[in-house]
């Protein structure tokens, strides 16, 4: 009688505690990524020889507005389609499908950083889809 009140009660903690287990702390890689993660555009691009990049827009200021100015530089960027760029400002994450051909996932980060205009702000890479 004892064993199956002790599994009960295994399997009440257990449950009780699963919910918080799948918090997502947006510290860890793949909670910024999965702010802007986008599985139909993600698999529509891998599909057709295309990568999508995740970075952090990191800086000082206003976090709303960097992500903004970064999401315009991305779109200036040859080889970063437009309509594929999405955006998070809390983490601050920046994604976009990107021509492998025109140039790699660190010189398109590097270009977009560097039109960023007046709002300064610096994109780390987190992960790319290939």
């Amino acid at each position: 009688m004892r064993l199956p009140r002790a599994k009960r009660f295994a399997v009440a903690v257990a449950a009780g505690l699963a919910p918080a287990m799948a918090l997502a702390c947006g510290v860890c890689i793949e909670d910024k990524v999965a702010t802007t993660y986008d599985h139909a555009l993600a698999s529509r691009a891998l599909a057709s020889g295309r990568v999508v990049v995740f970075a952090e827009v990191t800086g000082h200021g206003d976090a709303k507005a960097r992500v903004r100015s970064a999401r315009a530089a991305a779109a200036k960027v040859p080889g970063v389609e437009r309509a594929t760029i999405r955006t998070h400002e809390a983490p601050a994450v920046l994604s976009f499908v990107l021509d492998p051909r025109a140039r790699t996932p660190e010189q398109a980060l590097a270009l977009a950083q560097l039109s960023g205009g007046e709002e300064r702000f610096k994109l780390d890479l987190l992960k790319v889809l290939r």
